[in-house]
């Protein structure tokens, strides 16, 4: 089973001896060489031990990322599923968005411009960021015994997610386009610092008893936060 934050392809070689290696192919394939006598459990502990270099690399081998325009059937993120969106028309003037039977469901007048949508939608992912990031926030919050003052998701920020002294818990509004399981992550690591306002032993093992998979929902977060834009 891999547990890491990408998928690899090993390849034994009759030729080498003593060392393994790690490359990146064009397509971005992770890539490890090994001697034939190396078991899979060392080589994926090995590549473990070097996936912060391999996420740099797929880093710069990973395509760009297609701008966003807007249009009826393109798809965007919400938990980690790509929806299309679909448009209605209509005369009120102000632009609806819902998500509904699979798919976004925007209401608009015919001449709304793709800026104004993008407004909306990004309307919409603070709205509901603000709602379920609260949700989860309040349970595991109430799973260690901690309390929130406050929860903001913002809508431009550098950062996922940050704890202030005063309790104060804030959210990157396109964390929503995440898995499940990378928004809990990060929804604990903040919550554990209502306890821990460091990065400590104590910090750490909280987090790994709310998410015993933190690691590689880490790693996929940085791996993949490239793809999190509107």
């Amino acid at each position: 089973m891999n547990t890491l934050p990408f998928p690899y392809k090993i390849v034994r070689s009759q030729r080498r001896k003593r060392t393994s290696s790690i490359s990146i192919g064009k397509t971005g394939n992770v890539i490890i060489t090994a001697p034939v006598w190396v078991p899979n459990l060392i080589l994926e502990k090995f590549l473990a031990q070097k996936s912060d270099w391999v996420i740099k690399q797929l880093k710069k081998a990973r395509p760009k990322v297609i701008e966003k325009l807007y249009l009826a059937g393109e798809k965007h993120l919400y938990f980690g599923e790509e929806y299309p969106l679909f448009f209605i028309e209509s005369n009120k003037s102000k632009i609806k968005v819902e998500f509904i039977y699979n798919k976004f469901r925007i209401t608009k007048k015919s001449h709304t411009t793709s800026t104004d949508i993008k407004k909306a939608m990004i309307n919409w992912y603070l709205e509901n960021g603000k709602r379920i990031i609260t949700q989860k926030a309040t349970h595991f919050a109430g799973k260690i015994g901690a309390s929130i003052n406050r929860i903001t998701i913002k809508n431009v920020s550098s950062i996922w997610g940050s704890c202030s002294h005063r309790h104060n818990l804030n959210f990157n509004r396109k964390l929503i386009m995440a898995p499940h399981e990378i928004v809990d992550y990060v929804v604990i690591h903040e919550v554990s610092h209502l306890l821990h306002h460091n990065h400590g032993p104590k910090f750490w093992n909280q987090v790994q008893v709310l998410d015993p998979n933190f690691k590689k929902h880490r790693h996929w977060l940085r791996a993949n936060s490239h793809l999190l834009s509107l």
